[in-house]
């Protein structure tokens, strides 16, 4: 005698298979199985050149880079806190104030947001910086030293990096490099660095400018390349022709205000660089649009 369970077994397997699939699919397209991409966002809330940045997974954690001046400082609280409140990690490319400014007031009086590890470059002493660049200020500086921030860890070129499951190099930090080829140790100190995800890279040269240009291209060549950038310095007196070019961005984002991208008095250089990454048919961003934002795969 047949057994009449069977086609009713493999009946109940193929629609709980189908289910299976159905759900899948379904989930695939709501983004709940997009793990491993990020939302890269930059920001720029006023009229003025500063950089803030969030690299945020619901799955996988919130990185901040930099944040801006301490007139930025609320601004940054809100962006935090529309994306639940805990910093898993916090870079800060280097002490100056148009990228350390917000963090300073905020670390100060964190209120309502946890903070995971801050990392930053081991960078010269504030005296050191204004020997060589009197012109410079180290005031920011004094005050993150002043912090005494707990979990803290310093980078250095050539460090490999996974937070929150994202892997970032880092292609340049101060060190000797920087003081054998630049009198500017404050900018040229900075964390140039580079997050990659399952397909795609961004690049984030901070305020490295052309005094170690040449010096990173031949030291990284080819592993420049990336889909996104952030020029160097706001992308004025920054990083030289070739680099970018070897890094060849699809999107570009320039931390930089209208005033600056549209300089007409040849103070800054960002319209020559505009022209150059539009050469290569990259897409610029700037102040003028932001938040902008990028899914980086």
């Amino acid at each position: 005698m047949k057994n009449r369970k069977v086609p009713v077994l493999i009946g109940t397997l193929v629609l709980v298979l189908l289910a299976a699939l159905a759900a899948g699919y379904v989930a695939n397209k709501a983004g709940w199985f997009k793990k491993d991409q990020w939302t890269i966002t930059q920001y720029g809330p006023r009229e003025i050149n500063s950089t803030f940045y969030t690299l945020y997974n619901p799955k996988r954690g919130l990185i901040v880079v930099d944040g801006g001046w301490v007139e930025d400082a609320d601004y940054v609280r809100s962006v935090i806190a529309s994306l639940g409140n805990r910093v898993d990690a916090w870079i800060l490319t280097h002490p100056h104030q148009d990228h350390i400014g917000a963090f300073n007031v905020i670390y100060n009086d964190l209120r309502e947001i946890k903070l995971g590890t801050v990392y930053t470059v081991d960078m010269a002493t504030p005296e050191e910086c204004l020997a060589v660049a009197p012109w410079d200020s180290v005031d920011a500086y004094q005050a993150f030293w002043d912090l005494g921030v707990e979990d803290l860890q310093y980078v250095y070129t050539g460090d490999s990096l996974e937070i929150c499951g994202l892997q970032i190099e880092i292609f340049s930090a101060y060190g000797d490099h920087v003081k054998k080829y630049s009198y500017d140790y404050l900018n040229d100190g900075s964390m140039m660095f580079k997050v990659t995800g399952e397909t795609q890279s961004m690049l984030f040269c901070a305020d490295v400018g052309v005094g170690i240009s040449d010096y990173l291209l031949d030291l990284w060549g080819d592993k420049l390349g990336a889909d996104y950038l952030q020029p160097g310095h706001h992308g004025y007196g920054g990083l030289k022709d070739d680099f970018y070019q070897r890094v060849n961005p699809q999107v570009t984002f320039f931390d930089a205000p209208d005033w600056m991208m549209l300089d007409t008095t040849g103070k800054y250089d960002n319209p020559e660089h505009v022209k150059l990454m539009e050469s290569m048919d990259s897409e610029v961003k700037s102040f003028r649009s932001a938040p902008n934002s990028i899914i980086l795969k």
